[in-house]
């Protein structure tokens, strides 16, 4: 295995930057944390029919509690910038309890919570950039204001670069304000010495600026003025953003996971404050969209995410696009099962997440309780489901494969189930997840039956998949993939 850092951690960031990340050690970081949006983001994906009860992705939902009390005592007996911070936070709360009609609705200090805990992990972020690092915080309109004094506070205002404003257009039913169709980006540099790569991401000049440019003197008519000669490379962007779209318009990158940016947008900005071979760092990476920038751009990185499903979902979209890289130096993962011990472990421990995580590392294109008539909370049989273009006849059709994870006994009544599932909702075939010491279980019990994958294949309607088999990402026995499939894999 080579030198070269491709790195996953599972967990929250805070911790994982104190015991991981070596100080000045990262060259770049990007963020795109939670905005204090009083939301539930579901996991993916997409399901415009409603078929799936949701999943959490992350909750987007902060209260101040006693501990938030003792941890801003803290940051007031330590040296600066921790006393700003604090005068920063209790400003938010002063403004909140304000808001709350003298008592009228609850005050739950949710933006002083938030800013508090923002402020800690930034801290420990700044710990571990290098002098000629910089950090693009991504926010919207709701506490951008509320950062940036933080930002100044931790980074120093003198350091601050640009407020970027990325501009996009979409649908909106507002009624009592303009579309809020905005996000913010700050940019800070650690200090004076970090780099802004300017030439790497000029952009084309406009028609009319080429038209109005004038380039030498006219002596026929006598006339005289200065020479004005456009860069060959082209102009450096504005500090606003609109010609990269909102993730709608980059269907082919979809992946349906709730606040994911395109791959264009990260480009932009590890091109400006970055060069190849550095180490580029993004704390809640969420599906990975900075990392798949960073390997694209031959930068060195670090994500980390405190979800199960979408670190997996990272390690599998870097897998697809980048098969050979990956396989010549690996990708090391903190904070997820690393042998069937651990799995086990989760499993007992906490069933649901290791179905995220087998989910997630398997690949599926839709996750959730299927939803069943008067279904009140059983998941119909169905953890997740494959989405598979299979041509036949030269026609591309897309077939379901239902997967269910078992991290506990399998009965011979649960593979039947599990046909019986299969057939009701008219997809192709079924997997069944388990321990290796399930998989006779699930051999004997389940049918013959094989089904027509295309180009005279037939595969398995019911087939077995082992923990151990997922550890070393044996393929399943199924259709290669045409095209990209939702979870970020490449066709075979």
């Amino acid at each position: 295995m080579s030198n070269t850092i491709r790195k996953l951690y599972r967990g929250d960031c805070l911790n994982i930057l104190r015991e991981y990340i070596q100080p000045e050690s990262v060259d770049l970081i990007y963020l795109d944390p939670p905005f204090n949006s009083n939301a539930r983001y579901n996991l993916p994906f997409a399901d415009k029919n409603k078929e799936y009860a949701p999943v959490e992705a992350f909750v987007d939902t902060w209260t101040w509690t006693a501990d938030d009390d003792a941890r801003l005592a803290e940051f007031k007996q330590m040296r600066d910038p921790r006393p700003t911070l604090a005068m920063i936070v209790e400003l938010a709360q002063r403004i909140e309890q304000m808001g709350a009609g003298g008592g009228r609705r609850k005050r739950t200090n949710s933006l002083a919570s938030y800013l508090l805990n923002m402020a800690e992990r930034l801290l420990v972020m700044k710990r571990v950039m290098k002098p000629t690092a910089s950090i693009y915080l991504h926010c919207d309109w709701y506490a951008s204001h509320y950062l940036k004094a933080v930002m100044d506070a931790i980074f120093q205002k003198e350091h601050f670069r640009n407020e970027i404003v990325w501009c996009y257009t979409g649908p909106s039913n507002t009624k009592r304000w303009f579309p809020r169709k905005h996000d913010s980006i700050l940019f800070y540099a650690n200090s004076k010495l970090s780099n802004f790569r300017r030439d790497d991401v000029r952009i084309p000049y406009s028609e009319s600026s080429v038209a109005r440019t004038k380039y030498g003197n006219n002596p026929t008519e006598g006339m005289t003025f200065t020479v004005r000669v456009n860069n060959p490379k082209g102009k450096i962007p504005e500090d606003w953003w609109s010609d990269i779209h909102a993730m709608k318009s980059y269907r082919n990158e979809i992946l349906g996971y709730p606040t994911q940016k395109p791959l264009a947008l990260l480009e932009r900005i590890i091109k400006a404050s970055s060069n190849a071979g550095d180490l580029v760092l993004d704390p809640f990476c969420g599906c990975g969209t900075t990392v798949h920038a960073a390997e694209q751009l031959n930068r060195q990185w670090i994500g980390i995410d405190i979800s199960r499903f979408s670190t997996e979902l990272m390690r599998q979209r870097i897998l697809s696009n980048f098969p050979a890289r990956v396989l010549a130096s690996g990708i090391d993962l903190v904070g997820l099962p690393e042998n069937v011990q651990d799995a086990r472990e989760l499993a007992q421990a906490n069933p649901f997440e290791f179905e995220k995580w087998v989910c997630g590392r398997i690949g599926v294109n839709k996750m959730g309780r299927r939803k069943q008539p008067g279904d009140k909370g059983a998941d119909g049989g169905i953890d997740g489901e494959i989405i598979l273009p299979v041509v036949r006849e030269g026609k591309v059709y897309e077939e379901s494969v239902v997967v269910q994870v078992k991290g506990g006994n399998v009965t011979p009544d649960s593979v039947k189930a599990l046909s019986e599932t299969v057939r009701r909702v008219q997809a192709v075939a079924g997997v069944m997840v388990c321990f290796t010491e399930q998989m006779g279980t699930v051999e004997n019990q389940r049918s013959r039956e094989t089904w027509d994958g295309g180009f005279g294949r037939q595969y398995p309607v019911i087939q077995g998949y082992s923990v151990n088999n997922l550890l070393i990402d044996k393929p399943l026995n199924l259709p290669p993939q045409y095209g990209r499939k939702r979870s970020g894999r490449i066709s075979a």
